[in-house]
């Protein structure tokens, strides 16, 4: 990785940051003319700069392109005579809005090709959870108040009569408590009164994850749970899907509730799945990132790493890469386990099989929180979230030049509270700049929506984007994947040959 060459170079960069200037050529009279010319000249410079600079669009793209922006300056002018412009408020107050208007309707059409960051213990459906748990005799849930251990809500497997204290049967309890139903999917999703009621959005969050890990991980319903998950996504006209998967080797059944599955396990469903999912889409695709969680010691990370490479040698097909996740804010830095990745390369060395990286950093608030020196040091392939960049202006430089992908996830961040209004989030000043981005959903089944649409159309009103944009976005969905260079070849002809047809039949 020549981490050695890197540091030096990121260190001669930000010792000439400060000199580099855009070469924006001043007016050179006071005349309305020559201003005029100049403020076109410098808006045509920024224009150049952006990501979705280089997408020339057919003549029928053209088309639509200019019903589309004539459609977001009504919708503009709308939400400002109203004074409640969605993007910058609540997504809960404007969830129900959002689906009735026909830019929804437009978005949830357009082949959007890959989703990148999303966490398969939360990409489902709250509804199909309650009602799978229904349906199944032996799944329990705590139904008392936390005691420390357990909370309400909580869900797992147990052979009658087996369960500990304060964990009763679903079904029974969906007989005997009034609105059991609603009081249980409640557990599981977030509402309107998340940033109201709550004084850690994080530690509410994490409730969920604990509520919902024994009903995911447990064998019999870990297939059908999977397949869900992706159905909502080839719905949503997604056909790639990276999943980061936390509980590699963890599976669970009755007779077997204390010894994990091996991999191969994991590994069969995918492909039993993947087949499912393909006589909907016959283009799907998938692909694991093993994520293990930031907050764990140095050595049991580097069992982790090893366990994950070793089996990456055996599947390389299905699992692409490796990833650290939990609350950044909270959690060891990234520079902690900085070791453990350094010693990737003797791994590799060893089994000439790499772990690429695919790290989370830059998911805080904080300028102190600075692990994204880390993330790009250690040459991660792409950055989950990664929205504090903007304070690191010669590591923003690097992300540009080396066109390191980002993976933005624009109503997550909204709705754990770090970017209130998506007109200011950073995302749009790294687009604007030449920075390749990436749009996903993180944990949707939580934020309880469905697929990417939102998330598009969110952004669409708050950056003030075209087609060309759309476009950009959906492509590097793709070629920022980690599917293999044949793979993203096979992919981008299925999404290039789903996007003309789009194109014909979106004429307003």
């Amino acid at each position: 990785m020549q981490k050695s060459a890197q540091f030096v170079a990121l260190v001669l960069m930000m010792a000439v940051i400060g000199c580099k200037t855009h070469d924006l050529k001043e007016p050179e009279s006071k005349d309305l003319s020559s201003y005029m010319q100049v403020r076109k000249s410098w808006k045509d410079a920024d224009a150049a700069r952006s990501s979705a600079a280089a997408v020339v669009l057919t003549e029928a793209e053209q088309k639509v392109d200019g019903q589309l922006r004539k459609m977001r300056l009504e919708m503009l002018s709308h939400y400002k005579s109203t004074h409640f412009f969605p993007p910058a408020r609540n997504f809960y107050q404007s969830k129900k809005h959002i689906e009735e208007t026909a830019l929804f309707g437009f978005l949830q059409r357009m082949p959007k090709g890959g989703i990148l960051h999303l966490h398969m213990s939360a990409m489902g459906d709250a509804d199909w959870m309650v009602n799978r748990a229904m349906q199944t005799p032996e799944m329990h849930v705590y139904w008392r108040h936390h005691n420390g251990e357990h909370i309400k809500g909580e869900m797992r497997a147990f052979e009658r009569g087996k369960a500990p204290t304060g964990f009763f049967p679903v079904q029974e309890l969906a007989s005997d408590v009034v609105s059991f139903k609603d009081s249980l999917r409640a557990l599981l999703v977030f509402d309107e009164h998340i940033d109201r009621d709550s004084v850690d959005i994080w530690t509410e969050f994490e409730r969920v994850f604990q509520r919902i890990t024994g009903f995911v991980t447990y064998r019999p319903i870990w297939s059908d749970y999977l397949y869900e998950g992706l159905l909502i996504l080839a719905k949503d006209n997604i056909q790639h899907a990276e999943l980061r998967l936390p509980f590699l080797n963890t599976l669970y059944d009755l007779d077997a509730p204390a010894n994990p599955y091996a991999l191969a396990d994991f590994v069969q469903t995918f492909v039993e799945v993947q087949q499912r999912i393909r006589k909907i889409d016959p283009g799907f695709t998938m692909n694991i990132i093993h994520a293990n969680l930031r907050f764990f010691d140095q050595q049991t990370i580097w069992n982790d790493i090893t366990f994950t490479h070793q089996n990456r040698t055996k599947y390389p097909q299905w699992l692409k890469g490796y990833d650290l996740v939990a609350e950044e804010d909270a959690g060891h830095p990234t520079l902690f386990h900085v070791e453990n990745f350094l010693r990737l390369d003797s791994l590799e060395t060893a089994t000439g099989v790499s772990l690429p990286l695919y790290l989370h950093d830059g998911e805080s608030d904080w300028v102190s929180v600075d692990n994204l020196y880390d993330a790009i040091l250690l040459g991660t392939r792409r950055i989950g979230h990664g929205f504090n960049l903007f304070r690191f202006p010669g590591l923003m430089e690097r992300v540009r030049e080396e066109q390191i992908c980002m993976e933005i996830n624009p109503l997550s961040n909204q709705i754990l509270g770090y970017v209130r209004d998506l007109r200011i989030h950073p995302a749009s000043i790294f687009w604007g700049s030449g920075i390749p981005l990436t749009i996903s959903s993180d944990d949707p089944l939580i934020f309880d929506y469905h697929g990417l649409s939102y998330d598009f159309w969110s952004i669409f009103l708050a950056w003030e984007l075209g087609l060309a944009d759309l476009k950009a976005l959906c492509q590097n969905s793709l070629v920022h994947s980690a599917m293999t260079p044949e793979e993203k070849k096979k992919a981008l002809a299925v999404w290039d040959k789903r996007w003309n047809e789009f194109i014909k039949k979106e004429q307003f």
